[in-house]
């Protein structure tokens, strides 16, 4: 009986000290870690992205006279970023009587850039000789709009991006209605509307309509005709403004009220100007309606303007589409629209080689509104 009882205690007495071998051996491993381990600094610097390179050494003019310029900046970071130019006299006076500078918005990608401006004297200023300052208003880079549905390829790049940001203007939308030329003008031209205009090619509206239409049901939505705007929208998830003498003023607290309660806009071409001003011919401007102060609060721009040249992205796969980083989607042919001056919150999404903004996206209050100032819908 005393061998087995002593048999059984061997292991014991072996598992003791197997556990005290063990614990000596995490004790002088966390004695040893404690004497390793030394703290280190490390220097740690975000650097200034954008530098200018070269500029005009002076400006020296005659009354009446203006005078085009450019700013050479580097951007030395891998991502685009949006800025503006503000240019001071050091007399506010006398710039304020006298002297206008350009207000253009524009894109800086990876690399080299040269930006255009200009500066105006009018014929009535007095001789001066002032300093001109030069600052940079920087917009922090926007990561691009969500994904939306994928777009037949068939259509052109301006129809994709119009797709893309009506989807991006309602997410989660079923109903756009579109105020389009066509209804409006078969409601029109032959009553009230016989001396606006002039009228687009019937042709051209036939086209537009189609297209469009095309293109929002691609992008997933059901897609309402109508030539009129509505007293409710409240009824439709989205709102499509391409009829631009259906808008008046009164129509600018109604969209702000719908967007107020999370409805989405698309407005293109010269819609924003009748918004502003009531017309109906294609002249808005002699009214006063390329301000566009009065509802810039919840549109995202200031001004409306005329330009030329081709219309180019400034993000990668805009709203999610195939659309690249500085692709042409629209080639100008005269006088294009385009818009200025936007919004702190407002993000560019394609400019004109002028400068001024071909698309951009705006958030008011719960809803959102997205502007693009042209389309092509191919021969």
């Amino acid at each position: 009986m005393m061998q087995v009882l002593k048999s059984l205690k061997k292991p014991r007495s072996l598992r003791v000290f197997l556990s005290i071998s063990l614990l000596i051996s995490i004790v002088a491993l966390g004695g040893f870690a404690a004497f390793a381990l030394e703290s280190l600094q490390i220097p740690f610097e975000v650097k200034e992205p954008l530098e200018i390179l070269d500029y005009p050494p002076s400006f020296s003019l005659y009354p009446g006279e203006t005078i085009n310029f450019e700013i050479t900046i580097q951007n030395h970071a891998s991502i685009t970023y949006f800025l503006e130019l503000d240019f001071h006299l050091n007399d506010t006076d006398y710039q304020a009587k006298y002297v206008t500078f350009s207000d253009h918005n524009y894109s800086i990608t990876p690399g080299t850039e040269k930006l255009s401006a200009w500066l105006t004297v009018s014929p009535m200023a007095p001789c001066v000789n002032l300093v001109v300052t030069v600052n940079r208003k920087e917009d922090t880079p926007v990561p691009s709009p969500p994904p939306s549905p994928s777009f037949n390829t068939s259509l052109t790049s301006s129809l994709q991006l119009l797709g893309g940001g009506a989807r991006w203007a309602s997410p989660e939308g079923k109903s756009a209605l579109y105020i389009n030329h066509k209804d409006h003008w078969e409601a029109h031209h032959l009553t009230d509307g016989v001396d606006w205009g002039p009228w687009f090619p019937e042709e051209t509206m036939n086209k537009w309509r189609t297209n469009v239409a095309a293109t929002l049901e691609q992008a997933g939505f059901e897609v309402i005709f109508t030539g009129e705007v509505p007293e409710d929208l409240s009824n439709y998830d989205l709102v499509v403004f391409e009829a631009m003498w259906a808008i008046e003023p009164k129509h600018a607290p109604l969209v702000r009220d719908y967007l107020s309660d999370g409805g989405g806009v698309v407005i293109w071409g010269g819609v924003p100007c009748h918004f502003a001003v009531y017309c109906k011919d294609r002249w808005p401007y002699r009214f006063g309606g390329t301000d566009l102060s009065s509802f810039q609060d919840w549109f995202g721009a200031q001004s409306f303007l005329n330009t030329y040249g081709n219309a180019k992205l400034v993000i990668e796969n805009a709203f999610g589409t195939q659309l690249a980083n500085n692709e042409v989607v629209y080639t100008g042919e005269g006088s294009e629209k385009a818009v200025t001056t936007l919004n702190e919150k407002a993000q560019v999404i394609a400019l004109w080689e002028s400068g001024s903004v071909f698309a951009f996206t705006h958030e008011y209050d719960e809803g959102r509104v997205y502007y693009q100032g042209e389309i092509h819908v191919g021969s």
